[in-house]
């Protein structure tokens, strides 16, 4: 026979049906138990973990708030439009740029006197012309009188940029005499290397430009400050913006490289002194 002799066909019978539902069993018990799991994970999906406030906290360093300066327009509002600056206010800027830059040595050797190195402030209803009228009374005999050597002028006039400069060497027309001549120190149009060689063959009376193209020229050694007798700041005009010239980033560090490493040195070493425009 096919079966085994030794088995009972109907506990063997019974034993099958038995495992069969057993397995029948366990298969719905675990369809149950998937469906069960994935409507679960549904809801938790659709409920939203609240934060906790103080584990935020606790997750990596806090962040340092910044400090926003307020707009310039909103600093006119409160000072008023006419508000101009004095000789404190131009040594005051000086001293915040060079705060924790210069040890005690240096910076007692770029200190200036509001009172001894400065000329007094312009007025509201001054004009380029008239300031410069104020601090230079006796300039037409000053141009006929004085010997100058080849890029070394009497007033150095410095200003934000190439456009502005150009716009203040007109209205200071009324200024200037015949003999006077102006030198053109911006980079608006003119080649360094030009000015270079115009300032190696002619006398200046006024030197005129920017801090960046001042300071290269004096660095070439084609402009000098042996002669120099005024040096005026347009520190009070604005531009379309509302930016003076120390509200401007490039054009402040560069002005304040050309005090640093030529101006305040030739001022104290002379009687030379800083006219605010």
């Amino acid at each position: 026979m096919a079966d085994d002799l030794d088995d009972e066909w109907w506990e063997t019978d019974n034993r099958g049906k038995e495992e069969v539902s057993e397995q029948v069993s366990e298969q719905g018990s675990t369809d149950d138990e998937g469906q069960e799991n994935e409507e679960e994970g549904q809801k938790q999906k659709k409920i939203k973990r609240p934060l906790d406030s103080n584990e935020d906290q606790d997750d990596g360093p806090k962040k340092k708030k910044k400090h926003r300066r307020k707009k310039i327009t909103s600093e006119l509002k409160e000072t008023g439009d006419n508000s101009r600056a004095t000789s404190t206010d131009v040594v005051n800027v000086i001293s915040k740029y060079f705060d924790g830059k210069l040890s005690a040595v240096e910076w007692d050797e770029l200190k200036l006197d509001p009172n001894s190195d400065f000329y007094a402030s312009s007025e509201g209803d001054h004009t380029p012309s008239s300031y410069l009228r104020t601090i230079l009374p006796k300039w037409k005999k000053l141009v006929q009188t004085s010997q100058l050597k080849p890029g070394s002028p009497l007033v150095l006039i410095i200003t934000s940029s190439a456009i502005r400069a150009v716009h203040l060497n007109r209205s200071i027309t009324d200024f200037k005499t015949e003999d006077c001549k102006c030198a053109k120190l911006f980079a608006k149009h003119f080649k360094i290397e030009e000015q270079k060689k115009y300032l190696s063959k002619n006398v200046c009376h006024i030197g005129l430009g920017t801090p960046n193209r001042i300071c290269s020229l004096l660095k070439s050694g084609s402009l000098h400050l042996d002669s120099v007798k005024s040096i005026v700041l347009d520190w009070n005009w604005r531009d379309k913006k509302f930016k003076r010239m120390t509200d401007i980033v490039d054009t402040r560090k560069d002005l304040m490289l050309l005090l640093q490493t030529s101006l305040i040195p030739h001022i104290h070493a002379s009687k030379c002194k800083i006219g605010i425009l």
